[in-house]
């Protein structure tokens, strides 16, 4: 996919029309448009995004509201009967289609007031032929905000369009991306997830639950079992309903806690204070590991050998008990009743003698047949008796162990205690020079209130867990329960296929994500190594795709949240090139999933102004690399440090004079 054109009409800073036609070389793939600070080239980004997704990026604590999309000079030009518009219009074309987007307000003006008010709004798309632009096919109303989406998914945004000053703090529409469902959308995962979910983990509307609902019964008992079944379906529902609440409030609070951490951070008067702080807590965290294993081995061994240690009196007590009452044993070790019956119905013993009726040797095992279990329980004790001493051998060292493992506990938790006080009194030092009390006080709070929905996440996915399994003791006696007929061997053939193939697909969906999640992480510090000189720093992912950068220490790599701007810039700038050249990568390999590895063209804003010369260079060079169109907005000055111009097929200034609040845009002709 590739963008041929954007056109601006009364769009903000831009009177008029002002139009960009972007490079679609392959070689020549990067477009450039130069202007100094405030002229206007995040204008144009936002022109980008207000055009596919009707929402503008908004600054923290802003609103869309608070941004005025029709140009001022045309604002104040209009009195109380004039209209104006805004149109924004582009035009994107990948290998056989040509799509032009256009989206439009029109304004009137509350005079006397300086303020546009809108009175209509509209949206339109149209496909053609790539080589026929001008037989289009209007897509209805109704659908083109699904397809623009399907083109250029929303939780894409922030990497195809990328906001060099504040891709960290971005948000559309309120709504802040999610990096994991964004990688899986890039690397081709998200057409596994919507087949797993589409057969049946959408609950009442799967696949699986609709053939299941075209099998049949009979009885009362069939009716019951099925009447449980979708009572626990919809318990199982509601619990996932919960869940999505849940991880949206931990997403929020996790926010604010690293507002709040972030604020703390920046506003440490004493550098040596706040580094032995951030010590501690390091300190902190590892005696809290500690103190985890010495718990969890603590629990293993008292679940795994306990029980041998607390039975030891009671079973002492009972052989002495039962052997007072049954007095001398004669009865042969392991064997029964049983045994003797077989020996005589054979009619010969096992040494050879043959037992006949009423002879010596038949009255004998007969003899001995009374004192064999079940008539007597002398045998039966004696494997109790050897059991006890099997116990007693393998639980002789497990009270040693135990008070070990406990002392372990208690003294991680004493010195894990002992970190905590001081961290509290080296907090109400910097507190006494800054007040952070109050700060600290919702730090706590947002903490504590996490903590506990991060324990009602856990118990309900207990709950759905539990109902599963259920579910399936359930509809195994279902199965049973079944009319025996055509239709239903029919329906129950497609299920067992539905399952066999919803089993495979999250079997291979699992398989690759590993797989994803290992060759992303690899490659990740590769990127950052090659376009930033840092040999004391490295980035990894998380398991939720969120990015750490780690300094080296005497301990090894540590993570370091509080980041400079450039650092930010660095680390994501590294993330972003390692998800556009793995996607890129895997569509050259033709893979045979749809939608995998799709790329899209990157569109930089400001991506270099707070990064040095050298790191200018490292970075530009790999762009045009990753992506089959690099589209740039960035100040003059710092263009002679990137070296693109060999990969240059379309360059513009930003023109702007100091006494017009307005700008244009003038295409700088090659020499070539």
């Amino acid at each position: 996919m590739k963008f041929q054109s954007i056109t601006m009409n009364n769009f903000m800073r831009y009177k008029g029309q002002n139009v960009i036609e972007f490079s679609c070389d392959e070689k020549r793939n990067v477009t450039v448009v130069l202007g100094d600070n405030t002229v206007g080239k995040t204008t144009i980004a936002q022109a980008f995004r207000w055009v596919l997704y009707g929402a503008v990026l908004t600054e923290r604590g802003k609103q869309q509201e608070d941004y005025q999309l029709l140009n001022n000079d045309i604002l104040a030009m209009m009195d109380a009967n004039s209209k104006a518009d805004v149109t924004v219009e582009l035009v994107a074309v990948d290998d056989e289609k040509r799509y032009r987007i256009k989206r439009e307000i029109h304004y009137t003006r509350a005079y006397p007031q300086l303020i546009a008010k809108e009175f209509y709004k509209k949206v339109s798309l149209e496909i053609s032929e790539k080589d026929d632009p001008n037989a289009g096919i209007s897509v209805e109303t109704e659908k083109i905000e699904e397809v623009i989406r399907e083109l250029f998914p929303k939780n894409l945004s922030h990497y195809f369009l990328f906001d060099g000053e504040r891709w960290n703090d971005v948000t559309v529409n309120g709504v802040r991306e999610n990096i994991k469902e964004s990688v899986h959308t890039l690397t081709g995962l998200s057409a596994y997830q919507a087949a797993i979910w589409h057969l049946k983990d959408m609950g009442s509307h799967s696949v699986i639950k609709k053939f299941k609902g075209k099998i049949s019964g009979s009885g009362n008992m069939y009716d019951n079992l099925e009447k449980d079944r979708n009572r626990m379906e919809h318990e199982i529902e509601q619990c996932k309903d919960k869940i999505k609440n849940i991880e949206i409030n931990i997403q929020n609070y996790n926010e604010k806690i690293e507002e709040v951490q972030q604020y703390l951070l920046e506003n440490k008067n004493t550098e040596i204070l706040q580094a032995k702080y951030n010590q501690l807590l390091v300190v902190r965290r590892t005696q809290a590991e500690r103190g985890v294993a010495a718990y969890k081995s603590l629990v293993n061994l008292f679940s795994d050998k306990a029980y041998m240690l607390f039975a030891r009196p009671m079973i002492e007590a009972s052989v002495k008990m039962v052997k007072s009452v049954v007095g001398e044993r004669r009865d042969i070790p392991h064997m029964h009743q049983a045994s003797i019956d077989y020996i005589i119905k054979t009619g010969r013993c096992i040494c050879g003698t043959p037992i006949l009726p009423e002879s010596k040797e038949s009255e004998s095992l007969m003899e001995q047949r009374n004192y064999l279990p079940p008539a007597d329980i002398g045998s039966l004790l004696g494997e109790f008796e050897r059991t006890g001493q099997r116990w007693n051998r393998q639980s002789n060292s497990v009270y040693d162990d135990l008070r070990e493992d406990a002392q372990n506990v208690d003294q991680s938790i004493r010195a894990y205690e002992e970190t905590c006080n001081q961290l509290a009194g080296m907090e109400q030092q910097m507190d006494r020079q800054t007040d952070f009390a109050e700060k600290r006080k919702m730090l706590k709070y947002y903490q504590s209130e996490n903590s506990k929905l991060g324990v009602e996440k856990g118990t309900l996915q207990g709950q759905i867990l539990n109902f599963e399994r259920q579910i399936e003791r359930t509809e195994a006696e279902m199965k049973s329960q079944e009319v025996r007929s055509e239709e239903n061997k029919k329906w129950r053939e497609r299920v067992d296929l539905a399952e066999a193939l919803y089993t495979r697909l999250k079997n291979d969906f699992e398989v690759k994500k590993n797989k994803t999640f290992l060759e992303l992480n690899g490659q990740i510090q590769k990127n950052f190594e090659r376009m930033f000189n840092a040999k004391d720093k490295r980035i990894q992912l998380t398991e939720n795709y969120e990015i750490q950068m780690l300094y080296q220490t005497d301990l090894g790599f540590r993570e370091e949240k509080n980041l400079s701007e450039g650092e930010k810039i660095a680390r994501n700038f590294a993330f972003i090139v390692t998800i556009m050249e793995y996607s890129r990568n895997k569509k050259a390999e033709h893979l045979g999933v749809e939608g995998a590895g799709d790329t899209l063209p990157i569109v930089l804003d400001g991506p270099f102004s707070k990064l040095g010369d050298k790191n200018i260079s490292l970075i530009a060079k790999v762009l045009p690399e990753v992506s089959e169109q690099v589209i740039i907005f960035m100040l003059d000055k710092d263009w002679k440090y990137t070296g693109l111009d060999e990969y240059v097929g379309a360059s513009y200034y930003i023109e702007k004079t100091a006494d017009e609040a307005y700008a244009s845009i003038r295409k700088v002709e090659s020499d070539q």
